[in-house]
């Protein structure tokens, strides 16, 4: 009996081996791609998983749509080939009147004053003595470094004049909408001393820019490229010379500009 009974045993032992082999073969298989899976995200550069949710044909329509659109390059070059053109005695031809006759007309316009510094120019406006100038039709005020954007009402009206008389000129014309630019207006003597070390027109303190008297014209700048420099050149030629001929301006052609002073 012995003997049977230890046959019976092993081969169960065997039997429950072999089966517990096939089970653990069985889980292997299917344990070992999810672990291979795990290892090639574990080993997966954070970059290069940016890199395709970027490409994807499902984001692109995304980004697409939030993207900061740019300038066309066409603009960029047309706003930068609109040059303006020059105001000087080089261009222009006018009659030169003696700045001896300026500081005159500046010194006995009805509201003249020397403006000696910033106090009494702020004082001269607080009077009424000298108003604000800003933009307007036909002209426009260029950044100021060595002057302020003020001057006596009735030069100011002067500009203003002017800026209408320029406008019409142009009115109907391809170069309608110009504007010619006014580079100084009132400095303050501390100002003219400052500029006269650069500038020998300007070396005189008793500037007629210092009574709030004149005004300085460089350029005449055009609306597009379709203008060319010739219209607002006779233009700004033409007024200028009318309003000297009249006997209500003085100028002075210089090297980079024309300097208006209003005659009393």
């Amino acid at each position: 009996m012995h003997p049977v009974r230890k046959k019976y045993r092993w081969d169960r032992i065997a039997s429950v081996g072999g089966l517990a082999v096939v089970v653990s073969m069985l889980l292997i298989a299917w344990i070992s791609p999810s672990e291979e899976t795990s290892a090639q995200l574990e080993l997966t550069h954070p970059g290069q998983s940016e890199e395709r949710l970027t490409t994807s044909t499902d984001v692109e329509p995304v980004v697409s749509e939030v993207s900061t659109p740019q300038p066309r390059s066409e603009d960029i070059e047309a706003a930068e080939t609109i040059l303006p053109c020059s105001c000087n005695k080089r261009v222009l031809k006018l009659p030169k009147n003696p700045y001896t006759a300026h500081r005159q007309a500046a010194r006995n316009l009805p509201n003249s004053f020397f403006v000696k510094d910033k106090a009494e120019m702020n004082a001269g406006k607080k009077r009424g003595k000298l108003a604000s100038v800003t933009d307007g039709r036909g002209y426009h005020i260029a950044p100021l470094s060595h002057s302020y954007a003020l001057l006596l009402p009735e030069v100011k009206s002067l500009l203003e004049d002017m800026g209408h008389a320029f406008a019409d000129q142009l009115e109907g014309t391809p170069s309608e909408g110009s504007t010619f630019r006014v580079t100084s207006l009132t400095r303050t003597a501390k100002q003219q001393a400052r500029l006269g070390r650069r500038n020998y027109n300007a070396i005189d303190e008793a500037s007629t820019h210092s009574y709030g008297a004149s005004f300085d014209i460089a350029y005449t700048d055009r609306p597009n490229n379709d203008a060319d420099c010739s219209a607002p050149t006779r233009a700004i030629q033409h007024v200028l010379s009318t309003f000297q001929k009249s006997g209500r301006i003085l100028v002075i052609p210089e090297k980079n500009c024309m300097h208006v002073t209003l005659r009393p």
